[in-house]
């Protein structure tokens, strides 16, 4: 089972990724506006996955990595890969679980603002 994690980049903006049953991201979207965005185009994907592509890439360097595309939109990018099993690996993943998957928020700062380390050894 995978999941869908939404998080705030420190420019205020927002985006979500895909992560495996072991935790690894496998798919991160592009930048978006609000957190509404996000769950949006989640709910976009999951009702028009039969209409989803995954357009391979090959990098200079000899990795791999795809773009998930729906209707000639490209949603955003996978991680790179090492080689051609790893990719169809990650891509078989995303088609078996991405619709069953749960969406966690992590836009709250739940802890409050982290004190500095200086600021800690003022303190002692």
């Amino acid at each position: 089972m995978g999941t869908l994690v939404i998080t705030i980049k420190e420019n205020q903006t927002y985006k979500y990724s895909y992560n495996n049953y072991k935790g690894n991201t496998l798919f991160t979207s592009n930048t978006l506006k609000s957190k509404a965005q996000c769950f949006s185009e989640i709910n976009i994907i999951k009702n028009n996955f039969d209409v989803l592509q995954f357009v391979k890439f090959k990098t200079p360097g000899g990795k791999f990595f795809f773009k998930l595309e729906l209707n000639g939109f490209i949603l955003g990018n996978s991680r790179k890969f090492t080689t051609p099993l790893l990719i169809e690996k990650g891509i078989n993943d995303i088609k078996k679980n991405f619709i069953s998957s749960e969406v966690l928020d992590f836009t709250e700062n739940i802890f409050g603002e982290i004190p500095e380390f200086e600021e800690l050894l003022e303190n002692q």
